[in-house]
């Protein structure tokens, strides 16, 4: 759940210039539409949900169908409104977040997940996860990390199959057949959380 402690301070290892300086600047209110009832505090994570059209504080049960996108550089505090009511126009980029205390230098440049709105930590390789950008330095209890929509790949990733592609000939064989049968199965979602983590698919909802 988001952390919504408060505002959160902001510091970027990259340029001034920003990679995503506005969103929609054709329109009079540039910016993201952001998700009713919701406060985006300054320096958080933002999540957008493209199925919903909106934004959000990053969260790790934030829809499915939600990515990072960058940091929110002023606080949006929608809680009386509407989605659409108000905008946010997050900045993507590499920037200091907090860490979970779990990430050590063999996590460096993999995938982060979304632990609160400011803190991210190891993936575990399942469906919950929402990524929020690819580690690329520890700093004491935070972490850098490149937030760039679409263009960090994840992985690789290894995927250990059990099955064995065995042959059954009798009748006597129907118990191996349910073994076997079983081990196929645990492969399939072993496969399904590979390709999620690896951004190929999106979560279960």
């Amino acid at each position: 759940m988001a952390s919504k402690a408060g505002i959160f301070p902001i510091e970027f290892l990259a340029p001034d210039a920003a990679l995503h300086p506005q969103h929609n600047p054709q329109t009079a209110t540039p910016g993201l539409p952001v998700k009713a009832a919701e406060i985006i505090y300054a320096g958080v994570m933002v999540g957008y949900d493209p199925a919903n059209s909106q934004a959000c504080s990053a969260d790790p049960t934030m829809a499915a169908t939600s990515k990072v996108i960058g940091i929110a550089l002023a606080t949006v505090d929608n809680r009386t409104g509407s989605k659409g009511d108000l905008k946010v126009s997050p900045r993507a980029g590499i920037v200091k977040v907090k860490s979970d205390g779990n990430l050590t230098a063999a996590h460096l440049y993999t995938q982060v997940r979304v632990v609160d709105d400011h803190t991210v930590g190891v993936p575990a390789g399942t469906d919950a996860d929402r990524p929020a950008g690819l580690l690329v330095g520890l700093d004491g209890a935070s972490a850098w990390i490149l937030i760039l929509p679409e263009s960090a790949k994840r992985g690789p990733l290894t995927v250990t199959l059990t099955s064995t592609n065995g042959t059954f000939a009798a009748a006597a064989d129907l118990a191996a057949v349910k073994v076997e049968g079983e081990k196929v199965g645990d492969d399939v979602r072993a496969m399904h959380a590979a390709l999620v983590t690896l951004g190929l698919l999106a979560p279960a909802a």
